[in-house]
């Protein structure tokens, strides 16, 4: 075939490219400035194009070319190609439209994750040492239980709703009819499934009928607490009512792969913190771009060969064809959780608590330490001198502490009185459990009201370590786009003391993952990464009759057979450093490892060492050893995503832990059942 001309219309693949110079006499639309003059030259001896979603064959170009045979588009998105002219000539078109499903619905989930959890915000707050200077970071929004509207239930919106209602979510859609064999709720139109919802997805095809399916009256439906996510086509969305919808807070929040005159991104939205911002990458990653380009290959050998095309476009029908309430519902355990703190809460208005001294440890949400305020007589740690604390000393008969700071040796000891201890969160490393044990103090913690959160923040996590979301979103801010695409491989310099490494942008549907620790956000974890393909293995104390995953009874062999290790676990002296070289070296330079648990699980030398040197291929945390302090060398790195320990800090959930915590203390004082009692 060395003598069929194609006309490749872009950069695309240098793989891709490579091989079609291989087996075609290629020509390269993008060599020659002067088209014109390059078509007259060449046109009787190019047989077949090969397009994408930026650059295809429209009907000008088509008519040039009159010995065209094929148009093979290294995309799902047909919008490039003029359907009618090629219907007209007898022209045959193809495109890659099962190989990307994966891809582009992993990245749908990544966007809602990421903006939700402000991931891009909270990765530059730590990279600028801001973690350590300013404090914690702000409240996030949950994702987990949200509903999601799918505009396009075709197969990536299918593989899109399927990872949601892994998170519990529920799932509604827009499509020109109804579909039949769905449970999913259907809205006729897109105002009513957008007035439905509270996170919108662009998932259909670019045709007229579809073009700015996203306007004004849409984002209104959606509202000032809604997020759109767009990884359909630009178009789809009116790009100017959006900018000034996100500018005058009429929507919250956006996640866009797409634009509407890209790589031209509006300005407007690079200083917006509540909108992550990609380089078109819904299917970039290496593995599926080779699939992509050999699917591209494979249809124009077939067609040349005069076999059957591999994955033809039907023109009859191509041209005009659609592909195909606001709150989260609780589930009963946590239904029946939710009426006993309303209960205990409620009886602790008729109970006179206002003389019991709680000893708040340090600064959480404003509405903790009011509703403290109202119950007991509230002491903050962080105001009162150690002198005045000895004064107080007597009338303290409750700590209120979190994952941070809790009630050490010490302070139990400085505390006579010290009756219970109530967690703000579902650590305990910073209580001292055996002293509480020998005094009889009780302590309660947060246990499932962070389990969600947590788990969804492990998968956002490898989401964005995997597919460079961060990193992505930093090219496009600084307008690099408008230069040059985006490399789903790329060399990084990270100063002069460390190595080069190879980075790159990996699936993340169908790897191996590893969890260390498979308690309630363990097993959470792992149901969220089974929706995604993956295989799920697991290392704890003693394997779970329970559970169907394989078991390792060592984590050096559990991070030799996963790709992706997650640590899960509870700090113990057994667990601390449970991360080593050896490990790391177990898990290869291939490997991730996410840590949303305690930065001390991790030998942090090791791993910043192993990252730097290309012995580990990636890495995503939400806490650090020594935390707010972060290695200089990791916050150089862009194989990493970095978030400042809130894996829990939602609103919705600090709100719940907070009322979780009172109960805890309501309950104690009033001489009931704690609700989530450790000691």
């Amino acid at each position: 075939m060395e003598s069929i001309g194609v006309l490749m219309a872009c950069p695309m693949s240098s793989y891709l490219e490579r091989e079609l110079d291989k087996r075609f006499k290629l020509f390269r639309f993008w060599n020659f400035p002067q088209k014109s003059e390059f078509l007259n030259e060449h046109a009787d001896s190019i047989r077949a194009v090969v397009g994408n979603a930026f650059a295809g064959a429209d009907a000008e170009l088509i008519d040039s070319l009159p010995k065209l045979e094929i148009v093979s588009s290294f995309s799902v998105g047909l919008d490039k190609i003029d359907l009618n002219k090629c219907k007209e000539k007898g022209i045959r078109v193809t495109n890659t439209p099962d190989v990307l499903t994966e891809d582009v619905a992993d990245l749908a989930i990544g966007l809602m994750l990421a903006v939700l959890r402000r991931i891009c915000e909270c990765d530059r707050y730590v990279r600028k040492g801001l973690w350590k200077t300013s404090g914690d970071f702000k409240l996030t929004s949950k994702f987990s239980g949200k509903s999601v509207g799918i505009i396009g239930l075709g197969r990536i919106g299918l593989a899109i709703a399927k990872r949601a209602e892994a998170f519990d979510c529920p799932i509604s859609y827009y499509t020109r009819s109804e579909k039949p064999n769905t449970n999913y709720k259907y809205y006729p139109s897109v105002a009513e499934l957008a007035s439905n919802c509270q996170i919108l997805v662009v998932a259909c095809p670019l045709t007229p009928e579809t073009h700015h399916i996203v306007n004004r009256e849409v984002m209104e439906a959606l509202g000032p607490k809604g997020v759109l996510i767009n990884i359909g086509r630009g178009p789809h969305v009116d790009e100017k009512e959006l900018v000034s919808a996100l500018l005058e807070g009429r929507l919250g929040g956006a996640g866009l792969d797409v634009f509407e005159n890209e790589p031209g991104v509006p300005e407007q939205l690079f200083g917006l913190e509540n909108v992550v911002l990609l380089p078109h990458v819904g299917s970039g990653t290496k593995e599926t771009r080779k699939a992509m380009a050999d699917l591209v290959l494979g249809n124009l050998e077939a067609h040349f060969l005069k076999k059957p095309l591999l994955t033809p476009v039907t023109l009859h029908f191509a041209a005009t064809i659609m592909s195909t309430s606001c709150r989260s519902t609780l589930s009963p355990e946590l239904s029946s959780k939710y009426f006993l703190i309303v209960w205990v809460l409620q009886l602790a208005v008729t109970t006179e608590m206002e003389e019991i001294g709680v000893l708040l440890m340090r600064p959480l949400s404003n509405y903790i330490q009011q509703e403290l305020s109202k119950r007991f007589t509230l002491f903050k740690y962080w105001e009162i001198p150690a002198e005045s604390l000895k004064l107080h000393a007597d009338s303290i008969r409750a700590v209120v502490g979190n994952g941070v700071l809790g009630a050490n040796s010490p302070l139990i000891d400085a505390l006579p009185r010290l009756e219970i201890i109530s967690s703000h969160s579902s650590g305990l490393d910073k209580i001292d459990l055996v002293k509480c044990e020998e005094r009889g103090i009780r302590v309660t913690s947060t246990p499932d009201a962070v389990t969600d959160d947590v788990a969804d923040m492990a998968i956002l996590l490898t989401i964005a370590t995997l597919r460079r979301i961060c990193e992505a979103d930093r090219f496009v801010r600084n307008g690099i786009w408008k230069q040059k695409d985006f490399d789903l491989t790329a060399k990084e310099v990270t100063g002069s003391n460390l190595e080069n490494s190879l980075r790159q942008k990996c699936k993340f549907s169908g790897k191996s993952v590893g969890i260390v620790g498979l308690g309630r956000i363990g097993s959470a974890i792992a149901k969220r990464a089974e929706a995604f393909g993956c295989s799920i293995s697991y290392h704890s104390r003693s394997q779970k009759p329970e559970s169907t995953h394989t078991y390792y009874p060592r984590v050096i062999d559990l991070a030799s057979n996963c790709q992706i290790l997650v640590i899960a676990c509870a700090l113990t002296d057994e667990t601390h450093h449970i991360v080593n070289r050896g490990v790391i070296d177990a898990l290869g330079p291939n490997g991730v490892v996410i840590n949303i648990a305690r930065g001390s699980h991790i030998d942090e030398p090791e791993l910043v060492s192993a990252l730097a040197e290309g012995r580990l291929g990636g890495a995503g945390f939400d806490v650090l050893e020594h935390e707010p302090e972060v290695p200089m060398q990791l916050a150089k790195l862009n194989n990493v995503v970095l978030s400042p320990h809130i894996a829990a800090a939602t609103v919705e959930s600090r709100k719940e832990m907070a009322d979780l915590v009172i109960a805890n203390l309501e309950a104690y004082f009033s001489n009931k059942p704690l609700l989530t009692p450790v000691l």
